[in-house]
């Protein structure tokens, strides 16, 4: 997340699949089953095979979990019709999806405890509050960035969230005197929310902050001064 001010909403239901009830939603109705291996290669994100008692045997990058419903349902689709349209819908979110090589990323360890924010009590505070304490993820400071010099206003990035390892972490610079423990709390809410709202693809591109987003942004509390101070704190921090 950048300094630059976001848009809204209340937290509903809508969330990432999680395995299972991808392979269930998969295997509804089918006449043959869908075996589902998920991987996390950062080369080749899905790829099948036809079996000829009709089973498909289905590798598909755990991302695919984040799908919007169209490229779910052009999935199911393919593998039950094999049309190349519904197949085309497929790959293009698949091409989206960021590549590094064949190296898989590694979790790591991961920092909570800072000299002022706790991120481990504030993670496990905004799961329970806003999420019901369904997401899983992990929460902790990212790396020290570079020094102010040549920044432009709105430019300074908050906080992240990583997919491939499920990990959200926050600018390091927050854990600052002069940073409220509410306007962290709100980038944790904000990218703990890419976790339950997914990526939809638009025009090849990979689209992370979709309306439904930006409204269920809007419900965290006091959301207009957390904007407010996203295009301030760049200045003192």
């Amino acid at each position: 997340m950048s300094g630059r001010a976001h848009r809204q909403m209340t937290f509903n239901d809508t969330r990432a699949m999680t395995r299972a009830e991808f392979v269930d939603y998969l295997n509804d109705g089918a006449k043959a089953p869908v075996r589902v291996r998920f991987h996390r290669n950062r080369v080749t994100m899905i790829s099948l095979v036809f079996e000829p008692d009709g089973s498909v045997k289905l590798r598909v990058h755990e991302a695919f979990l984040g799908a919007g419903p169209e490229v779910l349902k052009a999935l199911r689709t393919y593998l039950r019709t094999r049309r190349r349209k519904a197949w085309r819908v497929v790959t293009k979110f698949a091409n989206a999806i960021p590549s590094a090589g064949p190296a898989r990323r590694r979790r790591g360890t991961l920092r909570t405890v800072g000299k002022v924010h706790d991120l481990a009590e504030i993670g496990r505070d905004v799961n329970r509050t806003f999420f019901n304490g369904r997401v899983k993820c992990r929460v902790g400071w990212g790396r020290a960035g570079r020094g102010k010099r040549g920044r432009k206003p709105g430019s300074i990035r908050y906080g992240s969230w990583d997919v491939t390892t499920r990990t959200v972490r926050v600018n390091p610079r927050l854990d600052n005197k002069r940073v409220p423990r509410e306007f962290v709390r709100y980038i944790v809410f904000h990218e703990m929310l890419h976790a339950v709202v997914p990526a939809i693809v638009e025009d090849g591109r990979r689209r992370m902050h979709t309306p439904q987003f930006r409204a269920l942004e809007k419900g965290f509390p006091d959301f207009q001064e957390m904007t407010k101070l996203c295009n301030r704190l760049w200045r003192i921090v």
